[in-house]
């Protein structure tokens, strides 16, 4: 049987190629948000569900908590790795897709969702690790949201971006 943890109360949900077996004792919660996007528009190799096609949220909640395991590359072992917190528990909350014209994005609505239910699922931490072509400001959705979870007691790490080094490329500059 699955772990219990104390003040979650998010879920698992299904969804393509995902279903709520793919939660265990390590990924204790998967959501996912299309409103935005809507699904029809979804390239139809993505997966609607909370599974990313593109490795991206696997590649960043490795980062976070991601158990200790060999890392061997081209036959040359590294040694041992591990993420920052790999007793830590980790949930899921798809608001990026990749489109039917092979454009991938995320929708403020989408990602303003996944950040609410994120707190009211009772997460202690967010790491959002995406940027945006220009630089962010405080009003913006997004950071709003930061706001409310920080207030929540959420601690927030976001990512500076992707689009730099030039003048105006850092995301999320808000101070909470």
């Amino acid at each position: 049987p699955k772990r219990r943890v104390p003040g979650w109360a998010g879920i698992c949900e299904a969804g393509e190629n995902f279903s709520q077996q793919s939660c265990n004792d390590k990924l204790i919660g998967a959501r996912y948000f299309t409103e935005g996007i809507g699904k029809r528009n979804i390239a139809a190799y993505d997966f609607k569900s909370p599974r990313d096609y593109d490795g991206h949220g696997t590649h960043t909640m490795t980062t976070a908590a991601g158990s200790p395991t060999r890392a061997v590359v081209d036959g040359t072992d590294y040694g041992t790795v591990r993420g920052m917190a790999p007793g830590a528990y980790v949930a899921a909350y798809k608001a990026c897709w990749f489109d039917r014209a092979d454009d991938s994005g995320c929708f403020s609505i989408d990602t303003v969702a996944a950040i609410d239910a994120a707190v009211a699922d009772g997460v202690d931490a967010i790491n959002f690790s995406i940027g945006a072509a220009s630089e962010t400001t405080v009003l913006d959705p997004d950071e709003i949201a930061f706001l409310f979870a920080a207030d929540a007691g959420v601690f927030v790490a976001a990512s500076a971006g992707n689009e730099g080094p030039g003048a105006s490329t850092t995301d999320h500059v808000s101070p909470w």
